[in-house]
């Protein structure tokens, strides 16, 4: 989709949210996009979110807990906020892009998140991107910086062996290694993989809204010297997150517990997808929810915003950023997942065929 097509897409999906908030109310909103998030202030923390006073508390808090959120050592790591993951990502290529030559990037299921091949692009890197393991190790060396997806926009979950072979090499040939964990940081943790810096990556960046109830902002972790450059060039172009996303990041990481996904695991499985498979869809079950597969992008949209408008499911195809995938995806671990059965969504997306 172009750039006006994806704005009129977002716009509509804003005009049935609004519609449906005047006329019924919020409870007749449910949203199953994996990436509700939230924002949990307390009555202590508002008096802090001033410009400079908000930071210098809540910087050192997010520090503690987002270390731990990653598997890291205090002592060796650091933990910094940004105002999106996709800032995250923009500030490391950025505060890399004088010292290395190209950008390699390991997915399990092409394609990557967009925010990193523009990234690459703004400065001029070289950039391949594969989900071949052998074709990426071909490619680094100590002028790449490496990225690796945890898990992909659809939930497609990394395999650990592979995960540990790439960060291993690139450990031997000295390239910086960056874990991209947007929800792969929770999604890995269901099938007992390791947290990204305990695996011996260099960088990890997660995202504060995904699979968890925070707000929609970026977690930055990993060696001290390199997240202090990466956030200092961050710094320049406004890119950090400001005293109230700090304080709601900091409690969203306090407050997360793996057990919510754990029902969404469950649910997710024990699904019938069959009236879907009747009706003609091809579906595939993901770890917290099902996809519904090989419709054309056009067709993806409409089914969406008819879901939206009729049946009040806010999906990413109707209303995420430009350049979100537009696989129809239904993701069972948000507080509104549990106000509604599975029937309602099954018929909701039979009957905006």
């Amino acid at each position: 989709m172009n750039d006006t097509s994806e704005l009129n897409r977002l716009e509509k999906a804003r005009t049935s949210i609004r519609s449906i908030i005047k006329e019924k109310g919020r409870n007749h909103l449910y949203d199953l996009t994996g990436i509700a998030g939230g924002f949990k202030i307390f009555k202590t923390d508002l008096e802090l979110l001033e410009t400079y006073v908000g930071p210098a508390i809540f910087s050192e808090k997010l520090n503690e807990v987002g270390i731990l959120h990653f598997g890291g050592d205090p002592t060796i790591h650091k933990a910094v906020g940004f105002n999106r993951t996709s800032a995250a990502i923009f500030s490391t290529i950025m505060a890399l892009s004088n010292t290395v030559k190209n950008v390699i990037h390991y997915v399990p299921k092409k394609p990557s998140h967009p925010s990193i091949p523009r990234s690459c692009k703004i400065f001029n890197l070289d950039y391949f991107e594969s989900d071949n393991v052998d074709e990426i190790l071909n490619k680094i060396n100590k002028k790449t910086l490496t990225i690796i997806t945890g898990a992909t926009m659809d939930h497609k979950i990394i395999d650990l062996e592979n995960l540990k072979k790439i960060i291993s090499y690139c450990n031997e040939k000295n390239s910086t290694v960056f874990i991209d964990d947007a929800s792969g940081a929770r999604l890995r943790l269901l099938y007992n993989q390791p947290p990204a810096l305990e695996l011996n990556a260099d960088l990890a960046v997660t995202s504060t809204d995904k699979l968890m109830e925070g707000p929609r902002a970026g977690l930055l972790c990993g060696k001290k010297e390199l997240v202090n450059k990466i956030y200092g060039e961050g710094l320049k172009f406004g890119l950090e997150a400001q005293a109230p996303i700090l304080a709601a990041m900091v409690n969203a990481l306090k407050n997360f517990k793996l057990d919510n996904l754990k029902e969404a695991l469950k649910r997710a499985e024990n699904i019938d997808l069959s009236p879907l498979v009747n009706a003609g869809f091809e579906c595939e079950k993901t770890p917290t929810g099902f996809i519904i597969k090989n419709l054309s992008e056009e067709k993806y949209i409409d089914i969406a915003l008819k879901m939206l408008e009729n049946y009040g499911i806010i999906t990413i195809t109707a209303a995420g950023m430009p350049g979100a995938s537009k696989t129809l995806r239904i993701d069972f671990c948000s507080k509104d997942a549990k106000r509604i059965t599975d029937d309602y969504i099954i018929n909701a997306i039979i009957n905006s065929k």
